[in-house]
C-alpha cells in the first residue's frame, strides 16, 4: 500500500513539473513574440520618423539651392546693367527708390514732393533764395542711414533770383561708399555703385590724359581717380563723372552737369 502511494505521489509530482515547464516555455515563447513585435513596431516607428527627416533635409537643400540661384541671378542682373553706357553726358541721372532724377532737369521740389528722405537740418534751407546762374554752396543730404547722407546740389539756371527748392539738381555727391556698401539699395545708377576699375575702363575707356590720377600715401594707402569730362556749352565748366578708388575699392562717385 505504502509503495503504491509513493508511486502515485511521484507521478503527480512529475505531472506538476511538466505542466510548470510547459507554462514556462509558453511564457518564454510569448515574451519572445512580444519582444519581436515590439522591435518590429520600434523599427516601423523609426522608419516613420526617419522618412520626414529625409524629406525635410531634401526640402532644406532645395530651398538653399533656390535661394542661392535667386541671389546669383539677382547679382548677375545687377552687374549686367552696365552693359549699356556708364558715361552718358546727354542723360546724366540717378535713381532714388526706383524713380529716375535727371541732372539739369529735376528740381529739388520734385524730390521733396516724392518723399525723398532729406536731412531735416539741410532741407529747412530749401526756401532760401540764390542768385541767377548760381550754384548752391551747401548740399542737401539724403539719409540712407544714420551716419551716411550722400548729397545733391542745386543750380539756378534762370535769369532771376529764386528759392533753391525751385532750382534744378545739377550734382550728386556720394562719398565713403566703401564703408556703406549695404546701404545703397535706395540710391542707384544704371551701373553698379561698386563698379570696379576694370569694369569702368572696359565700358567707358581710359580717361583722357590728365583726367586720371594716382596717389600714394603712407602705410600702403593709395587712391586712383578716373574723371570723364565734356566741356559745357552755355556756362564755364564741364559735365563730369568722377570715380575714386581707395586701394582698389570704390570709395566715391560724383556726377555733375553744367549746361
Amino acid at each position: 500500500m505504502k509503495s503504491k502511494k509513493i508511486v502515485a505521489l511521484l507521478l503527480a509530482g512529475c505531472m506538476v513539473m511538466s505542466i510548470a515547464a510547459c507554462n514556462a516555455n509558453k511564457r518564454t515563447d510569448d515574451d519572445t513574440d512580444r519582444t519581436e513585435e515590439s522591435q518590429t513596431e520600434e523599427t516601423e516607428d523609426t522608419k516613420e520618423t526617419e522618412e520626414p527627416t529625409e524629406k525635410t533635409e531634401k526640402s532644406e537643400e532645395s530651398t538653399t539651392t533656390t535661394t542661392t540661384s535667386e541671389e546669383t541671378e539677382a547679382t548677375q542682373a545687377s552687374r549686367a546693367a552696365y552693359t549699356g553706357k556708364v558715361i552718358d553726358f546727354e542723360d546724366m541721372h540717378f535713381f532714388v527708390n526706383g524713380k529716375k532724377y535727371t541732372l539739369g532737369t529735376t528740381t529739388l521740389q520734385e524730390m521733396i514732393d516724392d518723399g525723398v528722405p532729406f536731412k531735416e537740418s539741410d532741407i529747412k534751407y530749401a526756401s532760401e533764395k540764390i542768385k541767377k546762374n548760381t550754384q548752391s554752396f551747401n548740399g542737401f543730404g539724403i539719409e540712407l542711414d544714420k551716419f551716411w547722407s550722400p548729397q545733391v546740389y542745386v543750380m539756378n539756371l534762370s535769369d532771376s533770383e529764386k528759392p533753391m527748392s525751385e532750382c534744378v539738381i545739377y550734382r550728386i555727391y556720394m562719398p565713403s561708399i566703401d564703408d556703406h556698401y549695404q546701404n545703397n539699395a535706395n540710391l542707384s545708377f544704371d551701373f553698379p555703385y561698386d563698379i570696379t576699375m576694370d569694369e569702368l575702363v572696359a565700358n567707358a575707356g581710359e580717361p583722357k590724359e590728365g583726367d586720371k590720377d594716382h596717389y600714394d600715401g603712407d602705410d600702403g594707402y593709395y587712391t586712383d581717380t578716373y574723371n570723364y569730362k565734356q566741356k559745357s556749352e552755355k556756362y564755364l565748366g564741364s559735365r563730369e563723372y568722377s570715380f575714386e578708388y581707395k586701394k582698389g575699392e570704390i570709395s566715391k562717385i560724383v556726377i555733375s552737369y553744367i549746361p
